[in-house]
């Protein structure tokens, strides 16, 4: 709330209201249910998630690749 009020008091009370009657005047805010909730409804995020887990793996495979002579190299030298 304080930082709520110092805005209001720097002249940002036009970013303040704004989204504050988008939220009130909302059907979804009448029936309970937040935007949030019906963002995340409305977006498919199902391939998303494998594209990421792709993407790291992806990603870790190449720094090994590269670790992978002077690991070698270390075992080498140890034995």
């Amino acid at each position: 709330m304080n930082k709520i009020k110092q805005l209001a008091a720097r002249g940002y009370t036009k970013a303040i209201l704004i989204p504050a009657s988008m939220l009130i005047g909302s059907r979804a805010f009448a029936a309970g249910e937040s935007s949030w909730d019906q963002f995340f409804d409305a977006a498919d995020f199902s391939g998303v998630a494998t594209k990421v887990i792709a993407g790291g793996l992806l990603i870790v495979g190449i720094a090994v690749a590269f670790k992978g002579p002077d690991l070698a190299k270390r075992l080498v030298r140890k034995a």
